[in-house]
């Protein structure tokens, strides 16, 4: 896993629609919840149009953003599996329409095939190796290098193709536990290099592989 390696949100296709066949739809206005940190697992989840925003807080109650999922992306498993209380919240950061398996259906569908539960399992075996990547980035790579991992990392959620990132400095500085400040003056040396081109909260890479070699 390359160090801006995000975990992979989608499932085999045959068993997507499967779940999709069994999901309800849930309509989101921008800032609505679709669920709180430490409530129950009750669902698991698939954006099909918008973009969500998942964060998570500290002891203080101060927010810290995580990150986007935008549509395609299956999420809220982990919960399930383990009957744990959700670790974070998640919320539209635009209007936004969601899928969500309910957990009896989620269950009768892992137990009736072998193949599916598999599936859901590498789902959450690749969150959990993108989280051990995650830190090991944090912990060992200079801040230069954690900015362009970073934003390497939002760019491969958007999906192929897609190198205009929607998300604010300060968003970006609560992801990598540094100053606003820094972030800035980073972005700003790279907007010169030609790397990147910085507007209203949107950061457009110019030059991926640039910022790759780092």
């Amino acid at each position: 896993m390359t160090p801006h390696s995000e975990p992979i949100s989608h499932l085999p296709p045959a068993v997507s629609q499967q779940f999709l066949a069994a999901s309800s739809r849930r309509l989101l206005g921008k800032g609505e919840q679709l669920f709180a940190l430490g409530s129950e697992p009750r669902a698991m989840f698939l954006v099909l149009s918008g973009r969500l925003q998942v964060s998570i807080l500290s002891a203080q109650g101060e927010q810290f953003f995580a990150s986007f999922l935008p549509p395609g992306h299956w999420f809220g498993e982990i919960p399930l599996l383990d009957e744990g209380a959700r670790a974070f919240y998640a919320e539209a950061a635009e209007p936004s329409e969601v899928a969500v398996l309910a957990a009896p259906d989620f269950w009768q569908a892992v137990n009736a095939d072998p193949a599916v539960m598999l599936a859901v399992m590498r789902l959450s075996c690749s969150r959990f190796r993108a989280a051990v990547a995650w830190i090991e980035d944090a912990s060992l790579q200079p801040f230069k290098v954690r900015l362009a991992s970073r934003l390497l990392a939002l760019a491969q959620i958007e999906g192929a193709g897609c190198n205009a990132l929607r998300i604010s400095q300060e968003m970006l500085a609560a992801q990598l536990g540094m100053a606003r400040q820094t972030v800035n003056r980073q972005l700003q040396t790279w907007s010169h290099q030609g790397l990147i081109r910085l507007r209203y909260g949107t950061i457009e890479l110019l030059d991926p592989a640039a910022l790759q070699a780092l």
